[in-house]
């Protein structure tokens, strides 16, 4: 009985010893090797690069694009007002002329002669008034044969007056200052009213007119910023403001019409050009984060923000407008922190990350 009581003992402890080597293999080394040398075994992760950029607060600024057709402040068709011959052509095609001055002169040999005429009745008929009033003071005469005499003085320096006025009209003078078209006659040609002699157009300054949805017509106002871009410039960009909103609203396209005024010293716009437009509808101080910022979780919005220990931490934000490359930052944030642009699908809230590139989010959206 001792003896088989001897024999489980030592069963026993065979088990446990080898149960012991399976579950604890430091200790087939004689337990030389603790179980602080095994967990330092267990090789640690290296830092993420990633790239981030600061949260900036900025003027942020919404914009409604549209198209637009050039005009020029001023233009006009050049036409005669009476049927007559060119005698002389004083301008070229696409001059700039000023204000007055004389583009084409027309035969006015026949209105010379009647005004000549004119101002001799005149004269005598002045001289025969005279003899009649002095003749009125010795009463030699009636006074309705003195007021008969300055009636038809009156109609004789009318006459002059009228004569004088058609003169001009052989004399055409450019109406403003501006640049003239491509002349469409020549000397000796015969113009009547309908003739096109050419067109004046001032271009110092340029009208756009351009149209909005009558959605934005709560925020429509003149003073409004413009900003438009032309196909002929890719580079330029010319600036200007809403100088007057029209009055009705199309019913078939639901739109208004608006009329921007742009500057245009160089006269590198003309009339009839195509021009992109950005209209300012709103400036306000906002917080500003890239788009690339943002992780879209079903129906809510993230971003991976850098602590200054150099780990990920995950901040729930809410967004509002949107202009490319960046978004609004409503709430979730403040100005400062940097959140991670790239690398955010290799990092996760705690992960440490090293920083090999920083900006802010306004330089990174241009």
């Amino acid at each position: 009985m001792r003896k088989r009581y001897i024999l489980l003992i030592t069963g026993l402890i065979t088990v446990f010893f080898a149960a012991g080597l399976l579950l604890f293999p430091q200790l087939r080394g004689g337990g030389e090797k603790t179980s602080g040398y095994a967990l330092a075994r267990v090789p640690t992760r290296p830092p993420v690069p990633v790239v981030t950029a600061m949260v900036t607060s900025e003027p942020f600024t919404e914009k409604l694009e549209a198209l637009g057709t050039t005009k020029a402040n001023e233009s006009v068709v050049v036409t005669p007002t009476v049927e007559e011959r060119v005698v002389a052509i004083l301008v070229d095609d696409g001059e700039f002329v000023n204000k007055g001055q004389v583009l084409v002169k027309l035969d006015d040999s026949e209105a010379q002669y009647l005004l000549a005429e004119a101002r001799a009745a005149l004269k005598e008929q002045r001289q025969q008034f005279e003899r009649m009033r002095r003749l009125a003071k010795t009463n030699a005469t009636s006074r309705s044969q003195l007021d008969e005499e300055k009636g038809l003085l009156d109609i004789a320096v009318a006459k002059v007056s009228l004569l004088e006025a058609r003169l001009q009209d052989y004399t055409i003078r450019a109406p403003f200052t501006g640049i003239l078209g491509i002349r469409q006659i020549s000397t000796g040609a015969v113009v009547d009213t309908d003739t096109v002699i050419t067109t004046l157009d001032d271009t110092t300054t340029i009208k756009l007119d351009f149209t909005v949805p009558e959605a934005y017509l709560g925020v429509l106002k003149n003073g409004m910023s413009v900003s438009a871009r032309s196909l002929a410039y890719p580079d330029r960009r010319f600036n200007g403001m809403v100088t007057a909103i029209s009055s009705r609203v199309d019913p078939e396209t639901r739109t208004l019409t608006i009329r921007a005024k742009i500057p245009n010293p160089d006269r590198l716009l003309r009339p009839g050009m195509l021009l992109t437009v950005d209209l300012v509808k709103n400036r306000s101080q906002s917080l500003i984060i890239p788009e690339e910022a943002v992780i879209q979780e079903k129906d809510k919005k993230f971003a991976l923000v850098v602590t200054p220990d150099n780990t990920v931490e995950k901040k729930e934000i809410v967004t509002g407008r949107r202009n490319p490359g960046k978004l609004e930052v409503i709430s979730g944030l403040n100005a400062g922190q940097q959140v991670i642009v790239q690398g955010l699908t290799r990092v996760r809230p705690g992960s440490s990350v090293n920083v090999v590139e920083a900006g802010e989010a306004g330089r990174r959206s241009g």
